[in-house]
């Protein structure tokens, strides 16, 4: 994997801390295990690439499709919201985005508690 920028990689764990302040207050439980999503968008050749190397790269399923004119993945994984889990993940995903030559467009999940997901069914 490729060496990142330490002031870029700065810059997303500060608005990966502000997501996750943002999802507390709506009282999620960081602890809780959920699917989460990481988009990347890019040449079609090189997302796929990084489609066929997602499952050992510890993604459990990735989707590659064209979106207004622009070739996406979707890639999941199951994970808690905890602080230190979040920026790990960001770090993979700002070397995934080097390796492959892509742009890394951001990652999110559900807010949950221990039943699932908060909704209207499921109030926090």
């Amino acid at each position: 994997m490729s060496a990142i920028d330490p002031a870029h990689l700065a810059e997303e764990w500060a608005t990966d801390d502000e997501i996750l302040k943002n999802m507390a207050a709506g009282g999620d439980l960081d602890h809780v295990v959920r699917e989460i999503n990481v988009q990347f968008v890019g040449a079609v050749a090189n997302l796929n690439k990084l489609k066929n190397d997602a499952k050992k790269l510890g993604f459990k399923s990735a989707y590659v499709e064209k979106d207004e004119g622009e070739w996406q993945i979707e890639l999941q994984i199951d994970a808690d919201t905890l602080q230190q889990t979040i920026r790990e993940l960001t770090r993979k995903c700002l070397e995934i985005e080097q390796d492959y030559d892509i742009d890394h467009d951001g990652w999110g999940c559900f807010s949950c508690n221990e039943n699932g997901p908060i909704s209207d069914e499921n109030p926090a």
